[in-house]
């Protein structure tokens, strides 16, 4: 390893392990202010990319922008290792030069092929392949993770735990998240399951607080001779950058859900092999916030991302000077006439007969024509969704 090159800190794990949020709290830190990101995402919409980009906005599939590069869609499978090749000869231009590479990763990725072509560079070594785990996830699904291994009952199951192993044994740290959310005795019982996995591997715990990456400093880089040769023992060498089973697809509308129906089909619709659906969306009864929807196994969340153009525009708080409104409505000028720039994109990740399934669910939530009749007149519909804001720190 050259010790004058830039250190690269991948974050692996399951979908919905915990990853982008991980990224986020480290991309306010000082000592990562001028780090490069390379965002890796199975999904062709890039949500991860548009959570974790700068102010001046999300760089589009396979480009960059404020040091953040957008590697989803065909970049994050068929074209990887070239993507990646070439974000690193980019990032190894920059100016003033970045003391680390952040490289966030799909949870459907095999880790081999990622490992190996983020080090082509020579410019560029690897210092951590950090692996999330979702603490919650073992404690409900996998007894632990005493049970990742055995038979599972549901077969849905099975290509979670399959990838959820073979990406811990690629870590030189392994990150217990939402342990917060389980018992003590659980965690017990979980971190001496994981070490059958990877005794070499150190084991972290984040919980609400997080982890910061001042706590990995002591952990030796991975070996990369013994990964390879880990690659090999398993098949995986020369094998497709994610999983060929598990999919995703987008879900694209202007109408606005019927919180009502929406509500009632997480109820039922959330199947286990639906493994993570995450994306934007409005309701017809908060027109003006853009919520973002993130969802992994039972759990479900919805975060005010911010207002849409269409209600920024009436300027209800008069925050804005005359000359915003006009660019707005300038902005607006090739959107709905009706909904604006209010739409709908939901990333649905999972085996197919799932998503197939939540997709036809999706669309039965969708408003009717009688239905946004009735919202242009005022009418207020049930709304079952948390109304109390949490704010994160």
């Amino acid at each position: 390893m050259n010790p004058a090159s830039i250190p690269i800190i991948v974050l692996c794990g399951f979908l919905g392990s915990g990853k982008t949020t991980l990224l986020r709290r480290w991309r306010r830190g000082a000592e990562v202010r001028q780090a490069a990101v390379i965002v890796h995402d199975l999904s062709e919409l890039g949500v991860d990319v548009e959570l974790v980009g700068g102010a001046d906005g999300t760089p589009e599939m396979g480009g960059m922008k404020e040091r953040v590069f957008a590697l989803h869609g065909i970049h994050a499978r068929e074209k990887l290792g070239e993507s990646i090749g070439l974000a690193l000869e980019a990032i190894s231009r920059m100016e003033p030069r970045p003391p680390i590479v952040l490289v966030e990763s799909t949870g459907a990725a095999h880790p081999w092929p990622l490992v190996a072509a983020l080090t082509q560079h020579p410019a560029f070594h690897l210092r951590h392949f950090l692996v999330t785990v979702d603490a919650l996830n073992l404690h409900r699904d996998f007894a632990d993770g005493t049970r990742l291994e055995s038979t599972q009952a549901d077969s849905a199951l099975v290509p979670a735990a399959t990838l959820m192993v073979e990406q811990m044994c690629f870590a030189n740290v392994i990150i217990l998240t939402k342990t917060d959310a389980v018992p003590k005795r659980s965690l017990a019982r979980t971190i001496p399951a994981l070490r059958q996995f990877n005794p070499l591997a150190a084991i972290a715990q984040s919980s609400y607080a997080g982890l910061a990456l001042d706590q990995l400093l002591a952990v030796l880089p991975p070996d990369l001779t013994a990964l390879r040769q880990l690659a090999e023992r398993r098949g995986g060498s020369a094998g497709p950058a994610t999983v060929d089973t598990i999919g995703a697809v987008v879900f694209k509308e202007t109408r606005p859900f019927h919180p009502q129906r929406l509500h009632d089909l997480c109820q039922t619709g959330l199947g286990t092999g639906l493994y993570r659906t995450k994306g934007f969306l409005w309701l017809i009864s908060r027109p003006g916030h853009v919520l973002l929807w993130q969802q992994a196994g039972s759990q479900l969340s919805l975060e005010l991302h911010g207002l849409w153009k269409a209600e920024l525009i009436h300027n209800r708080e008069g925050k804005l000077l005359p000359e915003e409104v006009i660019a707005l409505r300038g902005q607006l000028a090739h959107h709905s006439r009706l909904f604006g720039d209010r739409h709908i994109e939901i990333t649905v990740i999972g085996l197919e007969q799932e998503r197939t399934g939540f997709l036809a669910g999706l669309t039965k939530c969708l408003c009717s024509d009688e239905e946004i009749a009735a919202w242009q007149k005022g009418v207020i519909f049930a709304d079952p969704w948390p109304t109390q804001l949490r704010v994160m720190a």
